[in-house]
């Protein structure tokens, strides 16, 4: 199975919004139409589809801060029928192999501090937890250089 990323436009938006996780994790994101109409008010934001091979199987949205310059992860899941095959994992390292490569010395990824299985991924990749918040979730980061 390939794993890619895509951008969402015209042609994959319907898609991307009917992606849905499981009922037991619905506590810990945002719907993917919140995360288009944050994309769409907010013209920094790259939201971008995680394809398996050619089905849609994920979201995946970050953005450079227009005040400090700073990249953050803030939209993240990966459709209940996709889950448990490593396709979040890959997706992420995608993302993160591709700021690294333009520069990027460092990124955040905004998550609920209870979303186990989502820390433990990103502590396997590498992210910290800092004492920053974004409302009621924590930011965890990952300096390249």
């Amino acid at each position: 199975m390939k794993i890619t990323l895509r951008k969402i436009n015209e042609d994959n938006w319907r898609e991307c919004i009917a992606l849905k996780v499981s009922n037991d994790q619905k506590k810990f994101v945002a719907s993917n139409e919140n995360g288009l109409a944050l994309a769409y008010a907010h013209k920094e934001m790259q939201p971008l589809a995680v394809y398996a091979d050619d089905e849609m199987a994920g979201f995946i949205m970050y953005a450079k801060d227009p005040d400090d310059g700073m990249y953050y992860i803030n939209r993240f899941m990966i459709d209940e029928k996709y889950q448990g095959k490593g396709y979040g994992e890959k997706a992420l390292c995608i993302l993160l192999k591709d700021l690294k490569v333009n520069g990027v010395a460092s990124v955040d990824i905004i998550h609920k501090p209870d979303n186990e299985v989502a820390v433990k991924l990103y502590k396997k990749l590498g992210f910290k937890l800092t004492d920053e918040k974004s409302g009621d979730d924590v930011i965890s980061k990952l300096i390249f250089f």
